[in-house]
């Protein structure tokens, strides 16, 4: 099985309503398996600001796709 590797999928996941910063993210990716050691990547300040960045961006709807 591929896996969506633990940084593409953390964007991923910071893209989404359910996601408000970057702890929601870590919570995500650990109740998704990802191990401890790959979720370390996001100990460093830059992709930790990144992360919540864009987790506090305003989400699109769905809907908002068909128009």
């Amino acid at each position: 099985m591929n896996r969506t590797h633990v940084v593409e999928r953390a964007y991923q996941l910071a893209r989404t309503a359910e996601c408000l910063n970057t702890g929601d993210v870590v919570k995500a990716l650990s109740a998704e398996g990802y191990s401890g050691a790959e979720i370390s990547h996001f100990q460093g300040s830059s992709i930790r600001a990144d992360l919540n960045r864009i987790s506090k961006l305003p989400k699109e709807s769905p809907a908002s796709d068909a128009a």
